[in-house]
This record gives C-alpha cells, structure tokens and sequence, in this order.
C-alpha cells in the first residue's frame, strides 16, 4: 500500500512537472527582444546579429502560444528577403536561425518559411540536411518544407517534374555518412509527391 501511494505521488509530480515545464516553455520568448534583434539583423544582416536573434528563440520546440508574438512574427513575415538572401548566399548562422524560426511559426509566416528552405535544397543541399537534422523535432512532417515547390507548379506538370528531381539529385549529391539516414528520408518523400 505504501508503495502504491509512492508511486502514485511520483507520478502526480512527474505529470505536474512536466507540465509546469511545458507552460513554462510557452512562455518563455522574449517578444520585445525578439523585435528588437530582428530589427538588428534586417538594418544589418550579420553572423553577430543572427547569433541575437538564435540564442532568443526556444531550441528544440515548437511554441505554441504565440498570442504575444503576432506583430513580431508578423514583422519577420514582412521582410523576409533578407534573411533569404543570406540562407541562399550560405550564411550558416542565417540557415540555422531560418530552421530555428520554426519554433514560432505559424500560418502565411510558416509557409513562407518552408518555401525559402526548400529551395535552400538547389543551392546547398548539404548544409540543408545538416539543419534539417538538427531541427528535425520542428517538422513533425517533411511534406510541407519539401514538397513546398507544388503550390507554385500546381498548374504546370512539367515544371513540378523538373524541380522534384532537381531536389532529389541535390539531395542525392550529399555523401555524408552521417546525413544518410535525413537523406533518404527525404528523398523517400520527394520521390512520393
């Protein structure tokens, strides 16, 4: 009986725990600092100022309570382009901090996001994997960020044949022993759509 109560109570803290965590974790963006080093990186896009804007973001967990953040994510929604160039131009602390942002994505601003990294797979296909690898608990589904090429080819078979084997043979090109696993699952799913 005793034992019982035991790991009753062990199990109410346990649950109570990993609850309070959680809240806690969805809490836990800093929305005027996230503002604030966004608007840093877009006046100046450098290693320095992406570094502000990763060490902001929640690692290794999608926030869900973003009811405080709709003007910055907004805002980062608006002027995309310059994080973009620096993701296409290989900027690796830029593409890091573009797989980060998943943490606090959402609606237009996610597939936004998915479409400026699903290219990244044409430009530089490895550090693409790497990230992804990285990130992988953001994407409970790789659908979105590789197949994001089909909303703008959905009227046109050719081109989506095209860009689905670009990806594939990009994806293809990376030898990394340790990406093999990410890589045919990604290639896997490509081959699928």
């Amino acid at each position: 009986m005793k034992r019982r109560l035991m790991l009753i109570g062990a199990c109410a803290w346990l649950t109570f725990s990993t609850a309070a965590g959680w809240a806690q974790a969805q809490s836990a963006v800093d929305w005027s600092g996230l503002q604030a080093a966004w608007d840093q990186y877009y006046a100046a896009p450098s290693e320095e100022n992406a570094l502000k804007m990763l060490n902001l973001l929640p690692a290794g967990q999608k926030i869900m309570d973003i009811k405080n953040g709709f003007d910055v994510i907004n805002s980062l929604n608006d002027h995309l382009g310059v994080l973009e160039g620096e993701i296409y131009s290989g900027n690796p602390v830029s593409v890091q901090l573009g797989f980060r942002l998943f943490s606090i994505s959402y609606g237009a601003f996610e597939v936004s996001m998915n479409k400026i990294l699903g290219n990244l797979i044409a430009f530089n296909p490895r550090m693409f994997l790497e990230q992804l690898q990285a990130h992988r608990d953001l994407f409970p589904s790789l659908e979105p960020v590789l197949g994001s090429y089909l909303r703008d080819t959905a009227n046109d078979a050719v081109a989506r044949d095209l860009e689905q084997k670009l990806r594939i043979k990009a994806l293809e090109s990376v030898e990394d022993k340790d990406l093999k696993s990410i890589r045919k699952e990604c290639i896997k799913m490509l081959k699928g759509f």
